[in-house]
């Protein structure tokens, strides 16, 4: 039997239209967040599902959010779904998710079939869907994002200076930055914070480029460069997936992480814990992004004329054995 709003207001002992009102993400204004905990533990608890399509007739809105992903690729990106689907869940919101690949005009989505996007990165999709008319609230987030709307950036610019500053810190002078080709570019806060850093210590830039950000194409890069280079004191690479290709290589030929070549990644992915050399990185503070990313499109939803949210947030770095003197 499907659970209903009136079995968990019995069992709560509150009126089952406060139950309905914070099931359908109403109310904010005078339920109190005690209140709205209570009917969502009980709701969870009880196993209630909400009926989308009866919810949709009567609200107008169809309790489901659509979140766009730059890919879907790497654990990174698929831990950002997952927080974003755990949320909305415990919220009763569905979720729909559409890599990048996916997206272009025929696919966005039509007032209605949604409530609200929230888009990580895929800044080229989010502009285009800006110059469509469309009453869709959406929230750009992640370390590409889209100032004309809602906006949730990670400064991935401060996150580098201090990574960089760091191993200078410890002495290394001689710090290469591995990055695939096309992520190399002016705009990229990555390497513009690498650009900086480097010659306003009066330190040569040196580049390592790879194909692509697969762990192999990442491999093979540093595997040629080393093949003619001498090994640098410090690699920063672009990602942690990067830097885990980065490690084998080094590895592989004999060099010693972080004796001969410091290492440090970017992301703060789980598996750059458990190496046997665990990996310095910048973290990305995944969960408040989203957390804030969800709480602008409710408030956007209760009041569409409200001024442009956003909030940029400091990534930190945590210090592991691939770097440490």
């Amino acid at each position: 039997m499907r659970v209903t709003a009136k079995q968990i207001a019995k069992q709560l002992g509150i009126s089952p239209s406060t139950v309905s009102r914070v099931l359908n993400g109403r109310g904010g204004g005078f339920i109190s967040e005690v209140t709205r905990q209570r009917v969502l533990d009980a709701a969870r608890e009880m196993g209630y599902r909400p009926h989308h399509a009866a919810r949709a007739l009567v609200t107008g809105r169809t309790q489901t959010i659509a979140l766009w992903m730059y890919s879907l690729r790497t654990s990174f990106h698929a831990y950002i779904a997952h927080l974003m689907q755990q949320i909305l869940y415990q919220n009763n919101y569905l979720c729909l998710i559409f890599p990048e690949d996916y997206l272009n005009a025929s696919t966005y989505p039509a007032d209605g079939q949604v409530d609200g996007i929230i888009a990580h990165e895929c800044v080229d999709r989010v502009r285009a869907f800006l110059q469509i008319p469309s009453s869709t609230p959406l929230v750009s987030v992640g370390c590409y994002y889209i100032t004309e709307c809602d906006h949730v950036g990670i400064d991935l610019f401060a996150g580098t200076v201090e990574a960089l500053y760091y191993l200078l810190d410890t002495g290394r002078r001689r710090i290469a930055y591995l990055v695939n080709t096309s992520s190399y570019h002016a705009g990229e806060p990555r390497g513009d914070a690498y650009r900086l850093v480097m010659e306003q210590a009066g330190l040569p830039v040196e580049v390592i480029f790879t194909a692509d950000q697969s762990r192999w194409r990442t491999y093979d890069g540093v595997k040629q460069y080393l093949q003619h280079h001498k090994a640098p004191d410090a690699i920063f690479c672009h990602n942690d997936h990067m830097a885990m290709a980065c490690y084998k290589c080094l590895r592989d030929i004999g060099l010693r992480v972080p004796d001969d070549v410091a290492l440090v990644g970017c992301d703060g992915i789980e598996e750059t814990e458990f190496w046997e050399t665990p990996l310095s990185t910048i973290v990305q503070p995944l969960e408040e992004m989203c957390q804030i990313a969800w709480s602008f499109l409710q408030k956007r939803l209760q009041q569409p004329d409200l001024p442009i949210q956003q909030a940029i947030l400091k990534p930190r770095l945590v210090v592991r054995a691939s770097s440490q003197p």
